[in-house]
């Protein structure tokens, strides 16, 4: 059985897009609860050095719409840029949806002709990373989009958010 580089890449985003969701939930109820001003939560940070939650939320999202964009051969300079914006847990999980659905509208034939595509990617000051397509979606978008999603996952297990491994998987 092949499995089609546009399922891993959709169903993989979708899923963890929608435990992302589960996460902001969460964590706004948390907040309320606790009577804690959401931003608290959201400026949250693991090591002073690191980003926050709001953060790790535009970003991956951010992530997410560049990577189907880079999928169905936008090029490049051409890759959108979206606005870090999202101050609030209703903002952040809008965001959310609204980029899981971009993600979502991806063209799947697009995506998997785009398997062997060469994909040159900046990763530092004068930095870059050559792969293929089917590299890209395996070797380097998915792990980042787990490890920022795992990253807010931790900010709010830190700020005492009860969540679990269903809640981060998106059941």
């Amino acid at each position: 059985m092949t499995i089609a580089l546009s399922g891993i890449f959709k169903d993989s985003t979708a899923q963890a897009f929608r435990g992302l969701t589960t996460l902001l939930v969460k964590g706004k109820a948390a907040a309320e609860a606790a009577g804690t001003a959401e931003e608290a939560y959201l400026a949250a940070r693991l090591f002073p050095d690191m980003n926050d939650l709001k953060w790790q939320v535009q970003m991956i999202t951010e992530f997410a719409v560049r990577g189907a964009a880079r999928m169905a051969g936008t090029a490049p300079d051409q890759l959108p840029n979206l606005p870090m914006e999202g101050d609030n847990f209703d903002a952040l999980m809008k965001r959310v949806a609204e980029c899981a659905e971009t993600v979502a509208a991806a063209d799947d034939a697009t995506i998997d002709a785009n398997a062997g595509m060469a994909i040159s990617l900046p990763v530092g000051p004068g930095q870059t990373m050559d792969l293929d397509g089917q590299a890209y979606v395996v070797r380097f978008f998915l792990p980042n989009l787990y490890f920022h999603i795992t990253t807010a996952y931790n900010l709010l297990r830190m700020q005492g958010v009860s969540l679990g491994k269903r809640d981060y998987m998106g059941a």
